[in-house]
């Protein structure tokens, strides 16, 4: 019997299987995942002829075996804080494939810069070229020298110097990022300070001033004027901890003593339209100063030396007592905040600042707010130095004329940087600036009595500077009109 040809097909559909059936479904389909994470199989640095490669290890947030993302915000983090160690002129981080699948190598390519630094220089006339030297006008040379990468371990030694005839001052300071391994910092410091202070202008009322030799080069100038000569020395210890890249905390403790060699037994001033006694804030024949202090600084920086930018905040508190074996008891805050902003286009940049600080209490001289750390148009201190007896200008005409240094200080400015030029390797670049603020000193009783006789009673003041910065293989040099006051009669 012959079977349809229809029926034959028609049976094979119903005995074969379906298609559901023989064959399995295709797994779904997995969204692909955006974090590419491999092993660290080791880290590789390269370029560091000097530094250690320990000292660029220990930097780097990643462990040999632990996942590493390619992504990660820590591989950039770790790259600025290389840089802002200040040994290298640049740093770059890459993934090379590692031994095996799924493993890879960290490069961490270096150049290395200078690290021997001059980081200070003052030079000057205290009266000016111009000035009347016959009472105490002094030549004065300084200077800061560091190396901060001390053979290639990442310790810093600096010393600093002061020469004049009339002052000296020297300063060593050492400086270890991770004592014996641990994660903590180690400062060790010490100073000596041959000085003199000199209260108010020549419009003082000195008392017989004992000791003093009327014939000696000196003399007629402790006569004019009210001037404290005194010794001042001693040292310091702290340590300091990374809380992450660009957060770190320190603490320190200074131990010195201050010897007063020869001071008016009593001295007055006029003060605007009144006569009041001077407080020399300094005890009496030898004392101590005994001073813990705290800080923190916050530090996102693009470049230590010349900043393009990024944001600087540092806090810092000094609290001396009697309780940790001193004779002063106060308490000194200042807060300083930096805001740099690249602008559009070539290389030009503005920089905010602003400082305020107080002393509290009995403060000695040296540990209060001057007019000449905070105006450009007066020489600098240094090593906490007087080195010029003038005051800066009264461009304001306000009480401020009245003041060498006070309990309460403030500076706001803004400053325009702007490239010139980039020459060669030894001097890398020649920038150009402005600078512009106000600047505040004041006591506290000021605010309940104003100083008598000016028609603006509030103490403050125009500052202003103008020069050119050289970013070079030994430093970061600046040559602008606060650096000439020094030769100037203002």
């Amino acid at each position: 019997m012959r079977v349809p040809v229809w029926l034959v097909l028609a049976l094979c559909l119903v005995a074969s299987p379906s298609r559901a059936q023989t064959e399995p479904e295709p797994p779904p389909v997995s969204e692909p995942d955006p974090e590419l994470v491999f092993l660290l199989d080791g880290i590789d640095v390269r370029g560091n002829d000097r530094t250690a490669d320990h000292v660029i290890r220990r930097v780097l947030p990643f462990e040999i075996g632990a996942p590493l993302d390619v992504d990660d915000e820590r591989l950039e983090q770790a790259r600025w804080q290389l840089l802002g160690t200040g040994f290298f002129d640049s740093v770059e981080l890459s993934i090379e494939r590692g031994r095996e699948r799924g493993r890879v190598v960290l490069v961490v390519d270096v150049r290395e810069r200078n690290t021997v630094l001059l980081e200070e220089i003052a030079l000057g006339v205290s009266e000016g070229l111009n000035g009347e030297r016959s009472y105490g006008g002094d030549i004065y040379v300084g200077s800061t020298l560091s190396e901060t990468n001390l053979f290639g371990t990442g310790t810093s030694l600096q010393g600093s110097f002061v020469l004049s005839m009339l002052q000296q001052g020297l300063r060593l300071r050492f400086h270890e990022p991770r004592f014996a391994g641990t994660p903590f910092a180690l400062t060790i410091g010490a100073f000596f300070l041959n000085a003199r202070e000199v209260y108010g202008d020549e419009d003082v009322l000195v008392t017989p001033i004992a000791p003093v030799d009327p014939e000696g080069p000196f003399g007629p100038e402790e006569v004019r004027y009210a001037l404290v000569r005194y010794h001042r020395g001693g040292g310091w210890i702290g340590t300091g901890l990374s809380l992450d890249p660009e957060n770190r905390i320190n603490v320190s403790y200074q131990l010195e003593v201050v010897d007063v060699l020869s001071r008016p037994d009593a001295a007055s001033e006029r003060r605007g339209s009144e006569i009041v006694p001077i407080d020399f804030a300094l005890h009496d024949g030898t004392s101590f100063v005994s001073t813990l202090t705290l800080g923190f600084a916050h530090d996102e920086r693009d470049d230590p030396g010349l900043t393009r930018r990024g944001r600087l905040i540092t806090l810092r508190g000094d609290l001396a007592s009697r309780l940790l074996g001193g004779d002063y008891d106060f308490f000194r805050a200042q807060a300083l905040w930096r805001e740099w902003i690249a602008l559009p286009g070539w290389e030009h940049s503005l920089r905010t600042t602003l400082f305020v600080g107080a002393a509290l209490g009995d403060a000695p001289v040296f540990y209060r707010f001057y007019a000449a750390d905070l105006s450009d148009l007066v020489p600098s201190r240094m090593l906490e130095l007087n080195l010029d007896r003038r005051t800066p200008p009264n461009l304001l005409g306000t009480a401020i004329a009245e003041l060498r240094f006070a309990q309460l200080g403030a500076r706001v400015d803004v400053e325009y940087t702007f490239l010139i030029v980039r020459p060669n390797d030894a001097v890398r670049a020649l920038f150009g600036f402005v600078d512009v603020g106000l600047y505040a000193l004041a006591d506290t009783d000021m605010f309940t009595r104003p100083i008598p006789g000016y028609p603006i009673s509030v103490p403050i003041d125009l500052t202003f500077d103008v020069g050119i910065r050289l970013d070079t293989s030994v430093g970061v040099f600046q040559l602008a009109f606060s650096t000439l006051v020094g030769f100037v009669s203002l």
